[in-house]
């Protein structure tokens, strides 16, 4: 029997691929930056499928195939690495999954922007299956969470050992997996007494060899409860948990947890406009990680102060930052990177490039089309399983088609926003469709444009 397809296989196959393109690219005299216009896709999207570190999509090694005249050879790569994503996933989900997941993986529908730069509906459902599956989703995880001692139940944790660790880390992931696909709203609660719970089994604990790695799973723990409670709306629960988080991964004597629990920090900063609190706090976490910093957190760190910077103005150190965080996502190894940290892809930083570019496009519309093809690309980049990113990044999208004097595609993305609002429990995305009036002002004259502002009113208020 053949041996089932693993992540490294895949790993493996998007890596040899970015190298074919690196030597192709080399052959035909062409740098990084020279090819880019040619495929009419970014610099730092090339840079990044030649080190594995992003997944284009189709076009974009069909385009490459007609540039560099390859013969379909890249294209052929590409096809290779949709067929060993299918066969994992299939091996790992049921029937029904494998089958949902292969089609949105074989046409890229779930991730490539289409015509109107708005990402196919592929992972939409409908209102009732939605709440029904995130119900089903959230009792299952908490049935675990129970049963484990870390919810309150009828067996608690006494003491915790190695295995108890596991469990948090376990449990951990699976209320991420709720929260990226359907928001904060759906699981804040549940995760909010699940990190209270492991929080006062560490404190009965003893000094043993296992404390320290307890402390950092319960400074997870926390982490999340308060990134759900910010994506919730609950905002003083939300810094409530990231302090509590903060003291824990300082504790536990682990540096990078605490730059990324301030990362958040600054994030909910940033949504509540005090951007100048939300740089103390990403420069702090970059004064207290010293050496022990990755490239990483350095790119995830740098990205998220340039988009401080740019809200406050500040637009040429707002792009030195974005250079710094694409140079330094450049030099990622995963392997040498915390497990932690695989939420952050270059689709994070790619992301923080719309962000600047929107901010730009406010005060210079010349900036638009630069802000259109960022955040396009963003979409791209992010995974069907981060439905929420998919979505906030929509609302970049639509607010930058306005910014570049495209209403009529940005009306197109606007609906599909709409429409995904109505699936997620994110405050968070309801307030960045309430700040989508204020990039429509210059079109309001538009009969269309007037009846969109009137439906994000009805879905906001």
């Amino acid at each position: 029997m053949a041996e089932a397809v693993g992540l490294h296989d895949i790993r493996e196959a998007r890596r040899r691929l970015g190298q074919q393109l690196a030597a192709f690219r080399k052959a035909a005299g062409h740098t990084q930056h020279s090819l880019a216009p040619l495929t009419l896709y970014g610099r730092s999207t090339i840079a990044n499928a030649e080190t594995g570190h992003q997944r284009p999509d189709r076009i974009f090694w069909q385009r490459c195939d007609e540039v560099l005249r390859t013969d379909g050879i890249l294209t052929a790569g590409y096809n290779r690495i949709v067929a060993l994503e299918r066969e994992y996933r299939q091996a790992r989900g049921t029937a029904a999954t494998a089958a949902a997941s292969d089609t949105a993986i074989e046409t890229d529908a779930a991730i490539t922007p289409t015509a109107s730069g708005a990402p196919d509906d592929t992972f939409a459902q409908s209102g009732a299956s939605c709440l029904h599956r995130r119900q089903a989703l959230v009792a299952g995880i908490t049935a675990i969470a129970t049963a484990a001692g870390l919810l309150p139940g009828q067996r608690e944790l006494r003491r915790i050992g190695a295995g108890d660790v596991a469990r948090i880390q376990a449990v951990i992931t699976l209320y991420r997996s709720v929260d990226y696909e359907y928001g904060g709203g759906a699981v804040h609660q549940q995760v909010a007494a699940f990190a209270e719970t492991a929080s006062t089994a560490v404190d009965g604990a003893p000094g043993d060899r296992f404390r320290q790695a307890a402390l950092a799973a319960v400074a997870e723990a926390r982490q999340l409860a308060g990134w759900t409670a910010f994506d919730a709306g609950q905002h003083c629960d939300a810094q409530r948990h990231f302090l509590s988080a903060e003291r824990t991964a300082v504790a536990a004597g682990d540096a990078r947890l605490a730059a990324r629990i301030r990362y958040c920090q600054a994030r909910q900063f940033q949504h509540l406009h005090h951007n100048r609190d939300a740089m103390d706090t990403l420069r702090l976490a970059r004064d207290h990680l010293g050496a022990a910093a990755t490239p990483a957190i350095t790119a995830m760190l740098d990205s998220a102060e340039a988009a401080s910077l740019a809200a406050l103005g500040d637009h040429a150190q707002a792009q030195a930052r974005l250079d710094s965080a694409t140079e330094a996502y450049s030099r990622v190894e995963p392997g040498r990177e915390p497990e932690w940290m695989g939420f952050f892809g270059y689709a994070e930083v790619l992301a923080q490039h719309g962000r600047v570019f929107r901010d730009m496009a406010r005060h210079d519309p010349r900036y638009g089309e630069q802000a259109v093809r960022w955040t396009s690309e963003a979409i791209a980049a992010f995974g069907p399983q981060n439905v929420r990113s998919t979505v906030l990044n929509q609302i970049g999208l639509c607010s930058a088609l306005f910014l570049a004097g495209e209403p009529d595609q940005a009306l197109t993305v606007g609906a599909s926003v709409l429409d995904h609002t109505r699936h997620l429990a994110s405050a968070r995305v309801t307030d960045r469709v309430h700040n989508l009036r204020r990039d429509l002002t210059h079109h309001a004259h538009r009969p269309a444009v007037r009846e969109f502002r009137h439906a994000v009113i009805a879905v906001t208020a």
